[in-house]
């Protein structure tokens, strides 16, 4: 790769921090998302044409790389959708926290296989999960804005997009359960 990858994955947590200290929440979550598909499509533009010649490398791409960067667009979708639907009321927003509580666990359960491949830190299937789909390949899902280009695909490079987005989700919505129940 062109440019270092943990180097612009800094630069791109870095503008997501600066951006959190001067912004409301609405304008927060969309400056972020905005952050995170401008350093994704950056990633994609320098890598090198050899990069995925070496399964090694390619497998290091789609299991640990592209979900650093994928899983803050998914976060930030997350909750620009969550944020949109608050309830006005004290009583219904501690339902509608605890409720959203929920979403990590379906996800895990739903994925419950894949999540306990990947969360042993097992390998023995990377080779199959983790490498560059054909391009006739279809995903079994509608395709992301960010998923969309195959040359940048794998079949479960979206799991492990999705588990580490769903843990940040997880941990904002603790949050914020804790400060409305704290709220007098």
């Amino acid at each position: 790769m062109k440019i270092e990858h943990e180097q612009l994955y800094q630069e791109m947590m870095a503008a997501i921090a600066a951006k959190s200290k001067q912004l409301n929440k609405t304008d927060l979550v969309e400056s972020c998302f905005w952050i995170a598909s401008k350093h994704w499509e950056l990633l994609k533009k320098n890598i090198d044409n050899e990069f995925f010649e070496d399964e090694k490398r390619e497998i290091e791409f789609f299991r640990t790389i592209k979900p650093k960067f994928t899983s803050q667009i998914q976060y930030y979708t997350m909750l620009a959708e969550v944020l949109l639907f608050v309830p006005e009321g004290h009583e219904e927003q501690i339902i509608y926290w605890k409720d959203e509580l929920k979403r990590y666990w379906r996800f895990c359960e739903k994925n419950k296989v894949f999540v306990e491949y990947y969360e042993s830190k097992a390998v023995y299937l990377d080779s199959i999960y983790f490498v560059k789909v054909s391009e006739e390949w279809l995903p079994p899902y509608q395709a992301l804005s960010y998923d969309a280009d195959v040359n940048f695909c794998s079949t479960h490079d979206h799991l492990v997009r999705g588990l580490l987005a769903h843990k940040m989700y997880h941990s904002f919505v603790q949050e914020k359960l804790s400060l409305v129940k704290n709220e007098i």
